[in-house]
């Protein structure tokens, strides 16, 4: 079997085209000749891109304070909450 590059707008097809389809994606894969693996490789690498792409709806957009941008010896904290309780701070003192 030659191996066939594809670029990611034919993997999106195919991942596209196996979703809309009735068929698994082993018969899938048989069908057109594309091995299980870099089937499921390429639809979670697609799928993460996708969702790198959007912005989680609970992302919290700020401004910096102007006082900072004024002066660059200035004071400043940031707290970042993340998933499983870990809390990250960073701060600068004056």
């Amino acid at each position: 079997m030659a191996t066939k590059r594809r670029t990611r707008e034919q993997w999106q097809a195919l991942v596209d085209e196996q979703a809309e389809s009735e068929l698994s994606v082993t018969k899938f894969c048989a069908q057109y000749d594309l091995t299980v693996s870099n089937f499921y490789l390429w639809r979670k690498k697609l799928s993460n891109d996708s969702q790198s792409l959007t912005q989680p709806d609970n992302w919290l957009a700020f401004d910096m304070p102007a006082s900072a941008e004024k002066e660059p010896g200035a004071a400043w904290e940031i707290e970042l909450a993340l998933p499983g309780g870990v809390v990250l701070r960073m701060n600068r003192a004056p």
